[in-house]
């Protein structure tokens, strides 16, 4: 063999594959990887046992475990948030909120670590220590109180069900302040629905007994009440051999939702309403209502003075008008009605829209009536009442004070609404604010107007942000405390949208992330102590703990309560339903909502004036029976504003009012995150056609509102006309893993008041696309 240039290349390249292929290289790698590992001189943190500890997320209403490792080189730390498989709702499931909220709790760089004071003549921030913060807030309010003005105090909550909340509702009642509000949820909307109609405020949805749902626009696969429960419901009528659950979705996109339904019934926005009342007149038409239950109900036929809602619907809501309006098939609409009527456990649902918001008082009461002519009320698979929850109410019951509210309770039912709280305290009529109180919820992202909250941060000369993180609203404020996530402190949630039982969760101190954050609750009792007087004595607890054991005394020993950390009523209740309204009936025809107005306005001119100003624009005949009001933003429609914006929810996002986390980023598909950092917005092929875009055009789009600058994805399940945006991206806080990813929706909704409830609304806005 002649040794040469070729012949050496040959035998080097042979001798790499060779090694290469052989194991025994591998195998000397492994075993020196792990004798390396096993020297006696590297340090090893010692673990300790491992164990498990329940609590419940009020992000979600879910039961979760946390896996905990004890002993670690800084104590206890969870590594891990799972399902609790002994919860009758949730039975071990997890969404991505939950299971990634470690993401948060641990990330130092986002995390509020002690109060914080910005310097307003540098705008630098300075650290406080927590007497110094306690003492700079509560000599702020009690200022303003010894002025004589305590109106001038705003505070913003997040649910208004939880004991922080009813906290932070004592506190302000023992100031006097009126203006308190919380992000608006679609508990409040169903409540007014449910009281309007059958006296009762604790309505759900019997969805794992029904065999045949049909939902009004709500997203019930991507974030219906409780979204683990929901899908174990959906996974049930799906189950082998079963399989006999039939689901039908109208809304105007093919969403999770309609795309996982057996039946997609693509209607044009803010038309749901309008369907869920023409199917009430095909089933009174061909007889297919349950007699023996509207024979026992109040105001289906005239009654004297009173218009009846049979007469009121069949004149009004004809099924071919409705199915052109609505742009649907009539054979279809005809077909499911049919097929609804004679199901044996039917159920029409409606919920939160796409953007999370409250939804539309009428549609409710449009879907309850539906429900009512089904015959389906307390019975199995239909529309139940929960059972009470037996909770204490704490300090104060009431807001009543001298003051009036900066929202004008005649525009509605409900004054929680704090967008109109905010637009009135910036044109200062009746009157402006001194101090802002932001207490969770993230308003300056959240909103639901995300630049009216900004600018009423940029305009109040106080702004105080109790929050866990340094988000959007920490940003603006003049004074930050830290508060404490929920898996470090105390905290409750209650029955989660549309649950068929009554449940109460609590989450409890199980790690300590931030040695000096504190529970939200505990500020505000600090905060009273401080001002003594009305507030201490509204507020008369040690900490947050004791306000939890004193409100959920009813439901046995506090200590056991903790440990499983949830009550979830035993079964749902099927049977007679006691209807608390002035019939004792269920009303088509809204006597108690007749009554109270009437009460308020005194005669017929007035209450015709109060229902206009209330918004409703069917006049007396309609505003005490379920009925359809057209979307508000169909009115800004025309020259320059030609298309329709509305949110896209998913599991893999959050409503805004709670944080997004990292791993919630890293699993968004392309068609909502493109190149990393891109919102993108979906757009019927035919509607981009008639603005001359294509495929990856980036387009501005631009509301009276606000602006998004987005990526266009061409989506044959949009409906024409329209646009579609994800709703909880664009923050620009939570680390460089979430910041600047996409832009916020809630930047371009805008927010109007919902006829009769008063409650914001922001499902669609009026918008205009140009490409940049």
């Amino acid at each position: 063999m002649q040794w040469d240039r070729r012949a050496f290349i040959k035998l080097a390249v042979g001798g790499v594959l060779g090694v290469h292929a052989s194991p025994l290289v591998w195998k000397l790698m492994d075993d020196s990887t792990i004798w390396t590992q096993n020297w006696s001189w590297v340090p090893v943190p010692e673990d300790g046992e491992v164990a498990f500890a329940n609590t419940v997320s009020p992000q979600t209403g879910n039961a979760v475990q946390t896996r905990l490792v004890l002993g670690r080189v800084d104590g206890t730390r969870a590594i891990r948030v799972e399902g609790n498989p002994d919860h009758p709702l949730g039975k071990g499931g997890v969404v991505p909120e939950d299971s990634s909220a470690l993401q948060l709790l641990y990330n130092d760089d986002i995390r509020v670590k002690t109060p914080l004071m910005r310097d307003k003549a540098t705008g630098r921030i300075v650290p406080l220590s927590w007497p110094e913060a306690l003492d700079l807030l509560s000599g702020n309010l009690a200022e303003l109180v010894k002025k004589g003005k305590p109106e001038g105090i705003m505070a913003l909550g997040h649910d208004p069900d939880s004991t922080t909340s009813q906290l932070l509702m004592s506190l302000m009642a023992a100031l006097g302040s009126p203006n308190v509000a919380f992000t608006p949820d679609a508990r409040e909307t169903l409540a007014l629905a449910g009281l309007a109609t059958m006296g009762q405020t604790d309505l759900g949805f019997d969805l794992a007994n029904a065999d045949f749902v049909v939902s009004f626009g709500t997203p019930l696969l991507e974030n219906f009440g409780n979204p683990v429960a929901t899908r174990k419901a959906f996974a049930s009528w799906r189950a082998y051999p079963k399989n006999s659950g039939y689901l039908a979705q109208i809304e105007p996109r093919a969403s999770v939702t309609a795309s996982q339904a057996d039946l997609w019934l693509a209607c044009n926005p803010g038309t749901e309403g309008a369907l869920a009342m023409a199917m009430c007149a095909i089933m009174i038409q061909e007889g297919l209502y349950d007699q023996q239950a509207v024979g026992a109900a109040f105001g289906f036929e005239d009654e004297g003075d009173f218009p009846g809602f049979k007469s009121y619907v069949l004149k009004n809501y004809p099924r071919e008008q409705v199915a052109a309006m609505a742009g649907v098939p009539l054979s279809k609409l005809l077909k499911l009605t049919l097929d609804f009527a004679k199901a044996k456990r039917a159920v029409a649902v409606c919920g939160p829209g796409p953007s999370g918001g409250p939804g539309r008082m009428y549609d409710f009461m449009a879907v309850l009536a539906l429900n009512a002519l089904k015959g389906n009320i307390g019975k199995p698979g239909g529309v139940l009442v929960q059972g009470e929850l037996p909770l204490k109410p704490l300090g104060e019951a009431s807001l009543a004070t001298k003051v009036p509210p900066l929202v004008n309770p005649a525009l509605g039912l409900d004054q929680n609404n704090p967008h109109a709280m905010a637009e009135a305290a910036l044109t200062g009529k009746p009157y402006g604010i001194n101090t802002l109180l932001l207490v969770g919820g993230n308003f300056m992202y959240n909103g639901p107007s995300a630049g009216t909250m900004q600018k009423l941060a940029r305009q109040t000369p106080f702004v105080v942000a109790i929050t866990p993180f340094l988000d959007e609203s920490a940003a603006v404020a003049d004074l930050v405390l830290p508060s404490t996530h929920w898996l470090e402190g105390w905290g409750d949630s209650v029955s989660p949208f549309g649950s068929p039982v009554a449940s109460y969760g609590l989450h409890l101190p199980l790690i300590k992330a931030v040695p000096e954050a504190k529970d939200a609750g505990e500020i505000l009792l600090s905060v009273a102590a401080r001002l003594g007087g009305k507030p201490a004595k509204a507020l008369p607890y040690k900490n947050v703990e004791e306000a939890l054991a004193v409100r959920s005394e009813a439901l046995g020993d506090f200590e056991k309560l903790a440990e499983q950390s949830y009550w979830v009523q035993e079964k749902p209740n099927y049977g007679a339903i006691q209807f608390n309204t002035p019939s004792g009936k269920f009303e088509f025809f809204s006597l108690g909502l007749f009554k109270l107005l009437s009460g308020r306005a005194g005669n017929p001119t007035a209450l015709a004036q109060m229902v206009a100003g209330m918004g409703v624009s069917g006049g007396l005949e309609a505003a005490f029976l379920p009925h359809w009001e057209p979307p508000a933003a169909a009115d800004d429609l025309g020259t320059g504003m030609p298309l329709l914006l509305q949110a896209v929810p998913s599991l893999r996002t959050t409503w805004g009012g709670d944080a997004i986390t990292p791993y919630m980023v890293k699993v968004l598909p392309d068609t909502m995150l493109a190149d990393k950092d891109k919102l993108v917005v979906e757009m019927n092929p035919a509607t981009a056609h008639e603005l001359h875009l294509y495929e990856g055009d980036m387009v501005r789009v631009d509301s009276t509102a606000g602006s998004l600058i987005a990526k266009v994805h061409l989506f044959e399940g949009a409906s024409p006309g329209m646009v579609f945006a994800p709703v909880g991206l664009g923050h620009q806080a939570f680390g460089f893993q979430v910041a600047d990813k996409g832009m916020n929706f809630n930047n371009a909704a805008k927010v109007t008041s919902d006829p009769m409830s008063g409650l914001p609304i922001w499902e669609l806005t009026a918008v205009s696309v140009e490409k940049v």
